[in-house]
């Protein structure tokens, strides 16, 4: 009876210390997944965006002719 409590516990603490490494190794990669998402929106707003057509980088009007 006293060698099944030990392995009981012995067994919840193992789940306990995979379930923390889980959770923090899912919490670390939080800042890559949001960063990643920033530029998927900053891309598509830059193609969505038809008033930026025909101009350069800053702005001006470019000659599609040469």
């Amino acid at each position: 009876m006293d060698s099944q409590i030990i392995l009981s516990l012995l067994a919840a603490s193992g789940v306990v210390t995979i379930l923390m490494f889980v959770v923090r190794g899912l919490l670390d990669q939080l800042p890559d997944v949001f960063a990643a998402w920033r530029r998927v929106k900053k891309a598509y707003r830059a193609d969505a965006s038809p008033a930026g057509e025909g101009r350069d980088v800053e702005g001006r009007e470019v000659d599609m002719r040469e």
